[in-house]
Order: C-alpha cells, then structure tokens, then sequence
C-alpha cells in the first residue's frame, strides 16, 4: 500500500473476500460436473482430471503472486490453499475412475466430501472475518473507525492491567489542514488525509493500530510500549510523512506535517482522561512549533498525576 493510496487497503480486503468467493464457486462449480459425469457415466471434462490442477486454477495463480505479503502470508490462507489443492487433486482421481467404474469406493468418495466440508468451512470463515473488517475501516483513509477503536482500547487497557505491561496512546494531527481545504480544495484535503494515513499504517510497527479519530486527527495504540520508545518510533513515522510530499494540481507537490500526542496507557486512569492527556500533549507540540512529538507530563495536566 503507497501512502497517497491509503484506502487500498479496504480495496485489498475487497479483492481478498472475491478472490476467496471466485474458488469457492469454482470449487462448486467443479464438484456439480463431477457428479454429472460420475452419475450419467460420460466423460469429465479436461480440467477436472488434471492431477496439479491448483497451480493453474484461478486461486493457485492468485495467491502465487501474493503470497509473500500481508494478510496472505498468514497460516490461514496457507491452510485454505492446501485444501484447495487437495480438493482438486482428490476430485481428479475419482473423476478419472467413476465415469468408467460401476463403483466408486464409500470411503473414498466420503474423503472428497470431508475435504470439500473443509475448504467451503474455512474459505466461508475466512470471507466474514474480511468482511467484518471491511465495515470497520473508513473508507477515506483505509483506518480503522472510532467506533472500533473505543472497542479495542478497552481491551487495550484490559490487558495492560492485567499483565503490568502498559503501552502507549498518541493523537496525531495533520498540521494546518484547514489551510490546506482553505488554499487548495476539499480534494486535496482528501487525497492529504488517505495520503498520512496510508503512511501512518505502513510506517507503523504489525501489532500497532490506527484509528481515524476525527477530522484530520488519528489515534494510535502503541501496545507494550515506554513513552521514550513511542516517541522514537512517532518520530520515525514523522520524519517519513514530511519526506513524502502529496502530489496537487498542475504536478506540483505539497509538503505535510504532523504533530503528535503522547501518553503512556496507565490502567488506573479512565480511557477518557489517557485520550485527554495525549490531547493535551498533542496541543504543547502545536504550540511548540508543530511537526512534533511531545510525550505528557504531570505539569501538562492539572491532575498532578
């Protein structure tokens, strides 16, 4: 995913849930000429007697070219390709006997069916998980929404009282955006806000999250994470997004900044008052100069704590 494409990242979750609907389909497709062909005992078509006939199926070429990135390199979709190619070797095998055969064995037509139970059960699974995901991500910035957000740091905090291993909580805030709307176009606001969220994603550590928080403002979980060590990182991610301008009318670039909040998630505090102390953080790095990180302290806050 590029930073000024930051909803291919839900496009990808739609390209996944289809990839995975077209074999499943095919799947079925190929198991109802099975059956034609065992039961009115006329020949099967080409394909279906092919031993190998995964790698050139449309899922086998597919997940070929994507295999090696993320989500697919996950051991679900591995599963999912091994019992596709099993599926298809297996219907090859008896496709080429019960055309002929009187009787095909019960075991091993109950074997095809346990592997088609399989990969129809694990490919539906794997389609609603997508899907879930898909609603939960905002279609401007491909983040994941406030309403999930709320979900998963309730957890968050959760955890962190449960195992004594707090992370960190950030605000982050596109610098003068409204100047950006003023002087440019709700457009170029747009294509700015999928362009820092789209790096924001990329840049970020696999286990940390992104939320579109409102407006040009994002929230982040950092999990497991000292507020020395989120900084270094937020200011890694900072440096990479003022390094990659946002192209505009006429060919021209147009350079962004960020600002950051940050807090460290103790689970004491209300999850309101650790969103109000990154606010308020996120407000000393506006007000020291943006295009900063600025971690809370005790005399940011009137709380004293």
């Amino acid at each position: 995913m590029t930073g000024g494409d930051a909803a291919s990242h839900r496009n990808r979750y739609d390209r996944i849930v289809s990839a995975i609907e077209q074999a499943r389909a095919e799947a079925s497709d190929r198991l109802t000429r099975f059956h034609r062909s065992a039961i009115a005992k006329v020949r099967p078509d080409s394909d279906l007697l092919k031993i190998g006939g995964h790698g050139s199926s449309t899922l086998g070429v597919w997940y070929a070219e994507r295999k090696d990135a993320q989500p697919l390199d996950q051991p679900a979709f591995e599963t999912l390709v091994a019992l596709h190619e099993a599926l298809l070797n297996h219907i090859a095998l008896l496709a080429g006997r019960a055309w002929k055969d009187v009787k095909v064995p019960v075991e091993e037509y109950d074997a095809l069916l346990e592997k088609v139970r399989a990969f129809d059960e694990l490919a539906g699974r794997l389609i609603r998980a997508f899907q879930a995901a898909i609603s939960d991500l905002d279609p401007l910035t491909g983040a994941q929404t406030r309403q999930v957000m709320l979900r998963d740091l309730k957890r968050e905090v959760q955890r962190a009282r449960r195992s004594g291993t707090p992370g960190c909580l950030a605000i982050a805030d596109i610098d003068r955006f409204k100047a950006i709307n003023d002087g440019h176009g709700h457009a170029v606001g747009d294509s700015v806000l999928a362009s820092v969220s789209g790096l924001l994603i990329e840049s970020l550590r696999p286990y940390d999250s992104v939320y579109r928080y409102g407006g040009e403002e994002f929230l982040l979980c950092l999990p497991e994470t000292g507020p020395e060590e989120a900084r270094r990182v937020l200011d890694r991610v900072r440096e990479r997004i003022a390094g990659h301008p946002v192209m505009i009318e006429g060919g021209k670039n147009l350079v962004v900044t960020i600002s950051f909040g940050v807090t460290l998630m103790t689970p004491r505090r209300p999850l309101e008052e650790l969103i109000d102390r990154a606010d308020r953080a996120l407000y000393v790095a506006k007000e020291q100069g943006r295009n900063r990180v600025e971690v809370w302290r005790p005399e940011v806050g009137s709380d004293g704590a």
